[in-house]
């Protein structure tokens, strides 16, 4: 039986007829797109990790918001014209119903693209990191709406850890406090977007999507909760943290000069230590992307075989 959403919600025909037949679908954010990455790279990036969720044998699905509707899933075109727009607002789980009533055109965060996948039932998600608890958190209280999402959906969320702008440690106590699971898929330290980071107190370690998809179904039995799956960045491509706290450390001086603040200092940083290296960390950044897209097809794929 089709299963009925409301009006505003608008499935593109593949996803519709990949949860209508029960496929694994991958859900994939629009703001690493919009206010994550410059053009042409973020196009680029984007086509690549939906051929990494197809390779992977799983469906892509992009959230994003147009004329007062919600969007899962896009053609060519659509992804095109998204990357290419020039004013887009980011909505995270919080700004979802005003962005929709005011029918902006919007790029969802980790936390308003699980909000809308749990919606329509999908599953798995993958992004490059998660928010968590910003620097400076002691002066003024600024905690990514991604957490708490994380610990009232169902969909497990692919991703290199959190964000290396933000206060690691921090996160990853406010994940314990929270009671987030975490899956380290071959790995014991929990990533930090660009480099692997340091061993962590937390989590459990698995070697493969099906024990992943074990892990995932215990978890939605215990506590209806999906679990938050990190993988690091290829050694290749990781960045030394002496080198990249320095970056971040200038972006974070240059933000307050200019009077950066809230939901702006992320990308604004992530601008900086672009422009600081050179393009090396856009290069990681596009490498991450297309690992946990594959990972997170996999995912995927092996829950529905479960």
């Amino acid at each position: 039986m089709k299963q009925k959403f409301p009006e505003w919600i608008k499935l593109s025909e593949e996803v519709a007829e990949a949860l209508q037949e029960d496929r694994p679908v991958v859900a994939l954010e629009s703001s690493v797109w919009c206010q994550g990455l410059p053009r042409p790279f973020n196009l680029e990036t984007a086509q690549e990790m939906e051929s990494q969720v197809r390779l992977a044998g799983a469906i892509p699905a992009l959230t994003w918001l147009e004329a007062g509707a919600v969007n899962i899933g896009a053609t060519s075109e659509q992804l095109e014209q998204l990357c290419s727009a020039e004013e887009v607002v980011k909505v995270g789980s919080g700004d979802l119903a005003g962005a929709l009533v005011k029918k902006n055109l919007g790029a969802t965060t980790v936390s308003g693209t699980l909000v809308l996948a749990d919606k329509v039932g999908i599953g798995v998600f993958a992004t490059g990191g998660i928010g968590g608890v910003h620097r400076g958190w002691a002066k003024q209280l600024d905690v990514s709406a991604d957490l708490m999402q994380l610990t009232r959906t169902r969909c497990t969320t692919v991703c290199s850890g959190a964000k290396s702008v933000l206060d690691i440690s921090t996160t990853l106590e406010k994940l314990e406090s929270l009671a987030v699971p975490l899956v380290l898929y071959r790995t014991e330290t929990f990533p930090e977007f660009y480099n692997s980071g340091k061993e962590s107190p937390l989590g459990i370690r698995c070697e493969e999507p099906e024990e992943i998809a074990l892990a995932v179904n215990i978890s939605l039995d215990l506590h209806n909760q999906a679990p938050l799956v990190a993988q690091c960045i290829p050694s290749e491509y990781s960045i030394p943290p002496q080198k990249l706290e320095a970056w971040v450390n200038e972006g974070l001086e240059k933000a307050e000069t200019e009077g950066v603040e809230g939901k702006a200092v992320t990308p604004f940083l992530l601008t900086h230590i672009a422009e600081a290296s050179e393009g090396q960390t856009l290069d990681a950044n596009r490498v991450l992307l297309l690992h946990n897209a594959h990972l997170a097809g996999l995912l995927a794929v092996a829950l529905k075989k479960s």
